[in-house]
């Protein structure tokens, strides 16, 4: 009976586990790349990537803001509830439906350039700004862009903190001053050193070696990756 249990428990231990890691890319041989994490053992993670989605995020043209395009605007609002972008992330539509980018995920977290935890994963659309302490003001608009004219976008979405699924529309008007980013795919012979990676995928090993299904990776911030670390569950 003792050695059942044991044997059971060891089978349970080498069991993958689904979960993520986060942090700079420092190596990257063929399909595998290695980053640094507080969330492995070691303070490393190998990645293999050969089979995962991978997406970046990059600058984008203004052409790419148009009618359709899913967008997350994020500014300041006014007493209209106008909102000015400082930054807009601009992703196609999935299956006719925005969400693919800028989603609430199972493991908690944020996506890219959105505050200082890693990107969301799961399905389930965001319900709520991307956290942290902002000020009175805070301006957040997500969804389908339904109209353009000039620097003015309306983008049509559900309320924040509303258990509704009647959509909204805000106003949102960009500047000179409004920074444009897209997800766009990538193979893995992109992925490069001092790249920031967000990994989700399976490891029996507590994410010393981890096979990814999803890769997203942003660039560092002033020679570092400030995203946080966060496990599944966390």
């Amino acid at each position: 009976m003792i050695t059942a249990i044991a044997l059971a428990a060891l089978v349970s231990a080498a069991s993958p586990v689904q979960g993520s890691v986060f942090g700079p890319v420092v190596s990257v041989k063929g399909t595998t790349f290695t980053i640094t994490t507080s969330l492995s053992p070691t303070g490393k993670s190998l990645v293999s990537a050969g089979s995962a989605r991978i997406t970046e995020q990059a600058t984008a043209p203004r052409s790419s803001l148009k009618v359709g395009a899913c967008v997350s605007a994020m500014g300041t609002r006014d007493s209209k509830g106008v909102v000015a972008a400082q930054r807009i992330s601009i992703s196609e539509p999935v299956k006719g439906q925005c969400g693919a980018g800028f989603v609430r995920r199972a493991g908690g977290g944020r996506p890219p350039g959105t505050g200082t935890g890693p990107p969301r994963t799961g399905t389930t659309p965001r319900t709520g700004p991307p956290g942290g302490f902002r000020s009175g003001n805070f301006g957040f608009a997500f969804g389908s862009v339904t109209k353009m004219s000039g620097s003015t976008l309306t983008v049509k979405g559900r309320s924040f903190g509303s258990s509704s699924t009647k959509s909204i529309s805000t106003t949102v008007t960009i500047s000179s001053k409004t920074s444009l980013m897209q997800t766009v795919a990538i193979k893995v012979s992109a992925v490069k050193p001092k790249m920031c990676a967000f990994v989700r995928g399976a490891s029996s090993d507590k994410g010393v070696t981890v096979k990814a299904t999803d890769v997203a990776l942003t660039p560092e911030a002033s020679g570092s990756c400030t995203n946080g670390f966060r496990g599944a569950g966390r």
